[in-house]
């Protein structure tokens, strides 16, 4: 990957509506040659989609992440199962493996109750296809820039479900927010079209939405295995002494360039790290060195069949 490619990259999945004007003063070419790269990276299927970050709880949601063994692994049964959990609505993110347990899950309910139903729902339409490895409830989310494909200054984490005020939303903003979950990339003009609400009232509605930080912001979902990105999830036990530590382990994502996004949890594990790399790296082994971890999991990602942050439908 090339280094105007790793900025592209980096730029735009920080901030996937920058104007190809700004986009080209971010990465050092003219707007035309930004917006080349851009299509020709979109066309070349690398850069897959966008993805609207929507800090869910404050609309009245929980999110959990739930992990699944497959009972049956041939080709043809993986397909239709994710087939079959791309189509339900709670389900915003399925993410296969290569090594670890086979699919992790992440659902988004109103409650537990909701939860609780959803899960036995797919344990029944399941049954001899999947088994449940776990279950565990988001308590906070940190996004950190992709530094691995480019420094920055400014690393400190995108933070979701950590002020759980929910919030109100005018006719407009609902109106909006739901196009917007379906269609991240929809510019303005086509939103006032499709919605029959003025451009103004569009601008102002989306303002709302981020200054009541239902809209986190604007990302881009790439084409993992086509760049020679390497993604693992680890799944971290901590000592009873090492609890103490998370806040420490926090700092230490800050500045760590391979780690994008770390969730606190509660359950089996107390984080969840996401770390991305373009070679081959033992972070596992740098992290037991230094904190008290009593165990660890792996989940080695293949495939991201879907991301989102909120129900279609919500």
């Amino acid at each position: 990957m090339n280094q105007k490619t790793k900025k592209l990259l980096f730029e735009y999945t920080k901030n996937s509506r920058i104007s190809t004007k700004e986009l080209g003063k971010n990465i050092g070419v003219s707007q035309q040659s930004a917006s080349y790269l851009l299509n020709s990276n979109k066309d070349k299927k690398l850069i897959v989609g966008e993805s609207l970050i929507v800090d869910a709880v404050k609309l009245g949601y929980i999110n959990t992440f739930i992990g699944f063994n497959y009972i049956r692994t041939n080709a043809a049964a993986r397909k239709e199962i994710i087939s079959d959990l791309k189509n339900i609505d709670e389900i915003i993110g399925i993410e296969e493996s290569s090594e670890g347990f086979d699919l992790l899950i992440e659902c988004s309910t109103k409650n537990f109750a909701a939860l609780d139903k959803i899960h036995l729902y797919l344990v029944h339409k399941f049954d001899k296809r999947l088994k449940t490895s776990f279950l565990l409830p988001i308590i906070t989310k940190y996004k950190y820039p992709k530094k691995y494909l480019r420094k920055e200054k400014d690393a400190r984490p995108n933070i979701l479900f950590s002020d759980r005020m929910v919030r109100a939303l005018s006719k407009n903003e609902r109106a909006l927010l739901l196009e917007l979950v379906k269609d991240p990339a929809k510019k303005i003009t086509e939103l006032s079209a499709k919605l029959d609400i003025n451009v103004k009232s569009i601008m102002n509605a989306k303002k709302s939405l981020e200054k009541k930080y239902i809209i986190k912001g604007y990302s881009a979902i790439l084409n993992n295995k086509a760049l020679d990105i390497g993604r693992k999830i680890i799944f971290l036990r901590f000592s009873s002494e090492g609890i103490k530590e998370i806040d420490e382990f926090l700092s230490y994502a800050t500045n760590n360039k391979n780690i994008t996004e770390v969730v606190k949890t509660v359950g089996s594990s107390q984080l969840i790290v996401v770390t991305e790399s373009l070679d081959e790296i033992d972070i596992v082994r740098e992290i037991r060195s230094l904190f008290s971890i009593d165990d660890y999991m792996i989940f080695k990602s293949s495939k991201i069949h879907k991301k989102r942050y909120l129900p279609e439908n919500f």
